[in-house]
């Protein structure tokens, strides 16, 4: 029924329908026969829908609540037109009601969904419990029996989004260098503190920039002055100014110079213009 299909998730206050977006995502990549054309969820769900838009935007009736404000309504919507919207109904008696209290709920089975049961019908519901029964349990719908194997599923979701299902991952070794990628810096990075933080003398340094600002971004390259120095920068945890560090191996790539002509080799990092 979801293939070829727009499906928008919603619930109470965003978190359950999150995550049954990412379920549903999950399980249509590995399932060739579930295709729908995308799935969607209302970030915070009907309650920040409602404050959004005061007036209800496109909400009819009343939003349930799980805490002791029980429900919500649009702030300048009217009381009478929220009544008139709202089409829910007493379980017993099939009369109009919009207030759900006494945590009533649906007898069949594990069901256990919340049923409204007005206040000439309370007695009644209170005494004999079994007689309480949700709507889809009347029309005879079933649960599926069987819930979805969520670790295998993921697992095979991991397969689909390799570049090859057949073939290992290639996984490839860093070469050892004298020169190091640094990324992840704080602002108040100097070339001082870099030095004390890789534990070793930097011959070169060069401060990576933005081509269109030329303002740093984080990120640098460092030649040390030995392999040895630059191995064992990588082989520790770095903080800079209580902020981690990245701290790899600079591979060479083919038609690379270095240093480079648009070398920045100074104290601070460039501000751009």
């Amino acid at each position: 029924k979801l293939n070829g299909k727009k499906v928008l998730m919603y619930c109470t206050g965003g978190i359950r329908c999150e995550r049954a977006t990412a379920l549903l995502n999950q399980m249509s990549t590995v399932n060739p026969n579930l295709k729908p054309q995308g799935v969607y969820h209302m970030r915070g769900g009907i309650e920040r829908y409602i404050k959004t838009f005061p007036e209800g935007g496109f909400w009819k009736g009343k939003n349930y609540l799980f805490d002791r404000r029980m429900e919500q309504l649009p702030s300048n919507k009217p009381v009478t037109q929220i009544e008139a919207e709202t089409a829910s109904r007493c379980c017993l008696c099939e009369q109009k009601w919009t207030v759900y209290r006494g945590k009533f709920k649906c007898s069949k089975g594990l069901c256990g969904v919340p049923v409204i049961v007005c206040d000439t019908c309370r007695k009644e519901a209170q005494n004999t419990p079994e007689s309480l029964m949700c709507d889809l349990c009347k029309e005879g719908y079933k649960a599926p029996q069987l819930m979805p194997d969520l670790v295998d599923l993921k697992r095979k979701a991991e397969l689909v989004l390799d570049d090859s299902v057949d073939a290992p991952k290639k996984v490839k070794t860093a070469t050892c260098t004298d020169r190091l990628f640094v990324s992840r810096l704080p602002l108040t990075i100097t070339k001082t503190k870099l030095a004390n933080a890789l534990g070793g003398k930097i011959h070169v340094l060069h401060w990576l920039t933005d081509k269109k600002s030329g303002a740093f971004y984080g990120s640098c390259i460092v030649q040390m002055v030995c392999t040895e120095e630059a191995k064992a920068a990588t082989e520790q945890s770095l903080k800079i100014d209580k902020k981690k560090v990245k701290v790899s191996f600079c591979q060479d790539k083919a038609g690379e110079s270095w240093p480079p002509t648009d070398l920045s080799d100074r104290e601070f990092p460039p501000v751009g213009s």
